[in-house]
């Protein structure tokens, strides 16, 4: 689940982040969850940097845990420049099938620059919490009321909800926080994003999976409904409707509205990257402005099955390629 909490848990988060810091350092050598069929991080690094060794992709350190042994949060990309489509996976910890299915698929990834496709992938966000089955970066705890901060925390460089005059939030919520989400808006300038595709799951869903739908054309997207699509081609149930557990309404399994019908502004990456306008160092600027952004969620309750899952995401990550092409041909049809 990509939501994200910090406007309230800010001030906890961040007396929790140094002392967080600590305790990776003098974890950083336990053993790796693996119990759920997952992939060990270092499995997976090793597959995303093939795109490097093999197909001259550039590779970008974004943020370097101090702890001996701690993991980099890395980005890949395209040497091309220009529009791009941009793949997120892996912000919490517990949430495997994303970054396994990339790893999966990576050569289908590969394909895309091949076929003249700018890409940026950000396949395993939060590899330290990826390796523990943590949620968040900073602690153990699931429940974000406990101090937990999600790595792609944004709310310090989106306006506030009532005026738009000042950011949401007065400060970023820990390092790896404010390192990842300047990486993204620095990037954008260069990869402007026209299509993101950000991979998630939801442990606390039972009833199905359901998708996020964000941008110029939130409602009615037909990328967002391929997408669903197929989801359900792979397996997953997918939810027709009711609400989320933040009360948002599902129609069709696509959220596009927040619990009281207007935008969905949860201080996410994803609402960072289709944000028109953002503050950096106090100052209003043009944001990224992407117009499709999905959020793919599977259902990930206990007793789910990894492997179905996994093939889910893997499914939307080999049709990349026709999920770009069909993007194109929405934007061309869409006013802006």
């Amino acid at each position: 689940m990509r939501r994200s909490r910090t406007v309230y848990a800010t001030v906890r988060a961040v007396a929790l982040a140094t002392a967080s810091l600590v305790a990776l350092s003098a974890s950083a050598a336990a053993a790796e969850y693996v119990k759920d069929g997952r992939e060990t991080l270092a499995g997976l690094l090793a597959r995303y940097d093939t795109l490097a060794t093999d197909h001259d992709w550039q590779t970008d350190a974004i943020y370097r845990y101090p702890a001996a042994g701690g993991a980099d949060i890395r980005a890949w990309r395209t040497r091309s420049e220009g529009p791009a489509l941009w793949v997120i996976s892996g912000l919490h910890g517990e949430e495997p099938a994303g970054p396994n299915a990339i790893a999966q698929e990576i050569e289908a990834v590969a394909g895309l620059a091949i076929s003249g496709v700018p890409v940026v992938l950000l396949p395993v966000s939060n590899p330290e919490a990826y390796r523990r089955n943590w949620r968040y970066p900073n602690t153990a705890e699931r429940d974000w009321r406990q101090g937990g901060y999600s790595v792609g925390d944004s709310e310090y460089l989106l306006p506030d909800l009532e005026t738009g005059t000042t950011p949401r939030a007065a400060r970023p919520s820990g390092p790896e926080t404010e390192a990842y989400t300047r990486y993204v808006l620095d990037l954008a300038r260069r990869y402007p994003p026209l299509l993101v595709i950000d991979l998630h799951e939801d442990e606390l869903s039972t009833e199905g999976g359901y998708v996020y739908s964000q941008g110029v054309r939130a409602d009615g997207n037909p990328v967002v409904a391929e997408v669903t699509r197929l989801l359900r081609d792979s397996a997953i149930p997918i939810r027709g409707d009711g609400r989320t557990r933040f009360g948002e309404p599902i129609v069709d399994g696509v959220v596009s509205r927040d619990d009281r019908g207007g935008p969905i502004r949860d201080g996410s990456i994803d609402e960072l990257l289709s944000a028109r306008e953002v503050f950096v160092d106090g100052r209003r600027v043009p944001g990224p402005s992407a117009p499709t952004v999905i959020v793919v969620e599977t259902p990930a309750y206990a007793g789910s099955k990894l492997e179905l899952r996994v093939g889910a995401h893997a499914a939307v990550v080999r049709s990349l390629r026709e999920l770009w092409e069909l993007n194109r041909q929405v934007l061309e049809a869409t006013p802006r």
